[in-house]
Parts: C-alpha cells; structure tokens; sequence
C-alpha cells in the first residue's frame, strides 16, 4: 500500500472536501497505516518464495477466467494475519467511529481464536471466499449482522498487506504474458470484485482507456470503455452515467441489464493525485446515487 500516494491525494483534495468526507478519510487513512505498520512489524506480505506461474498457464487461466492466485495461492501466515487484524481493529475502535454495542462486539473478538477458526488456504487463494467464511465465522461467535459486516471489513484491510507483493508480481506477469481472452469483470490476480474504475491515465487504447481497481489486493487491469464492469454487456442502451451536480470527476456508471452499478473516477477532471484507496472513500456518496438516481444529474 502506498502510504506516500495516499497522503498527497488526500493533501491534494484539501479544502474541497466537505466535513463528512475528511472525517471518513482520516478514519480509513488510520487503518491503512496501522495494517501497513503492524505488515512491516510482522515480516509479512512479501512472500518471497511465490513465483508466478508460466506465461502459457497465465494465459490459459485468463481463457478459463480463473485468477492468478487461484492457480499459484500466496502463504498468508495466519499468526501475522491475526495480529495485523488485531492493529486495524485497536485503531478502528480507536477512533470511536462505532455505536457502543457495535464498538464492544468488535472489542471483544479474539482475532487469534477467529482467523485459525476460519479457513485460511482461502486468504491466498480466493480472498473473497475466505472473507464469507470469516464473517460466518462472526457470526458463529454471536457477532450480529452490522458488527459481522464490519469485522470482515476490518479482515479485509488487515490482509491486503499480506497478499500485495505476491500480486504486484503476478500483475507484471499477467501484464509480460500478454492479453488472452475477455478483459475479466473479476480481478485477474486474486478473483474479487472491483471496486472502481478509472477512466484516463495510460492504457493500451486511444484516446482515454478504462482500468478497473480490486482493493483486496491492490491490482488494477484494463477494461472496455463501453461494457457494464458487472456483468459484461455491451449494449449502450443500457447503460447510463451519472454524477453529482458540480462533481465530473466522479460519476457513476449503471446497467439496466443487471442493474449493478460500478463508481468511476474521471482523472482528466479528478482535484488530486490518484490514490485508489482515497477515490473508493471520496466516492461513497455515488451509493446514494445507485439508490435514487434522481440525486443526481443524468448524461444518458
């Protein structure tokens, strides 16, 4: 994770944020530097031995949509996992951001007890399938719904440090191997879903190209401009941008075909460097939007 990044896009937004947004941001930048800190204090998240797997492979596991870790899983140590989870959930409650009945559930869980319990060959494999066995996990130990929710939340960011240096190798090598079948909706590293797309900055497109970002481990790819991130249509009737009123950096891209939705950063209007982390934070408001579309003003 690149603290430095996230720092100047967060100086580079300055004033023209509004209360909430800061307030959300100096949250989530206290978690991202305690998972990196607690990462870097445990020896975790190089996994120096992971190599990625051939060039031909990648390329018939990008054919069959299966991601890379799914064929060559990183060794998560889940020692070093429970005590980052610990460092992200001792700042989360630190900040007093939670209803006390939420902040004493989630100060109560032993995240030793909780990821040895849970099924940890998942988190170097399929990270979203090992974050739905650990919120069942929660659930099991009595955690209800929203403090479940928020756990797996905390889970998450607590190994994204864990799995990022396999998955900046396997990024370059998915990217030397070369393109082999569909752009995939899922990550192509790790198989989660991604949480924004940037329109702009360099692709292998004319004119401005589309990439998609996963935060679970910090890969980006390329991806049509004009197809749903969802479930892959193309069919331009269908799809339609929205953004708020005097905002054009960040609109809000739906399909009527599945009716998902995927929130969009447009660099060429965008007031700060480009920190993916800090655009997922600053782009919360387009949810609204997804709800009630009439928030919002319409390109088509």
């Amino acid at each position: 994770m690149n603290l430095g990044l996230i720092d100047a896009a967060i100086r580079g937004y300055g004033a023209s944020l509004d209360e909430a947004d800061r307030g959300r941001l100096a949250f989530f930048r206290g978690l991202w530097g305690a998972a990196q800190a607690a990462a870097d204090d445990a020896g975790a998240g190089t996994d120096a031995a992971w190599e990625p797997p051939s060039a031909h492979a990648l390329r018939a596991a990008r054919r069959e949509g299966r991601s890379v870790l799914a064929q060559a899983p990183a060794a998560v140590d889940g020692a070093a996992l429970a005590r980052v989870a610990d460092a992200v959930a001792a700042a989360a409650l630190a900040h007093g951001a939670f209803p006390p009945a939420v902040a004493e559930a989630l100060g109560a869980v032993r995240w030793d007890r909780v990821v040895r319990a849970s099924d940890l060959t998942l988190a170097g494999s399929d990270p979203a399938a090992w974050l739905a066995d650990l919120e069942a996990v929660l659930a099991d130990d009595g955690l209800d719904g929203q403090a479940a929710r928020l756990g797996t939340l905390l889970a998450s960011l607590a190994l994204r440090p864990l799995i990022e240096g396999p998955a900046a190798r396997a990024s370059a090598a998915l990217e030397a191997a070369g393109p082999e079948g569909p752009r995939p909706l899922a990550c192509p590293v790790c198989g989660s879903a991604p949480a924004l797309a940037h329109v702009g900055g360099e692709t292998s497109t004319a004119g401005r190209g589309r990439r998609l970002a996963c935060l679970q481990c910090g890969t980006s790819w390329e991806f049509e401009r004009v197809r749903c991130a969802r479930c892959g249509t193309t069919a331009q009737t269908s799809l339609h941008f929205y953004n708020v009123e005097g905002d054009d950096a960040h609109r809000l891209a739906a399909c009527d075909e599945c009716g998902g939705y995927i929130r969009t950063l447009y660099a060429g209007d965008a007031l700060a460097p480009v920190a993916y982390e800090v655009e997922d934070v600053v782009m919360a408001r387009l949810d609204a939007i997804a709800r009630d579309p009439s928030l919002a003003a319409a390109e088509g």
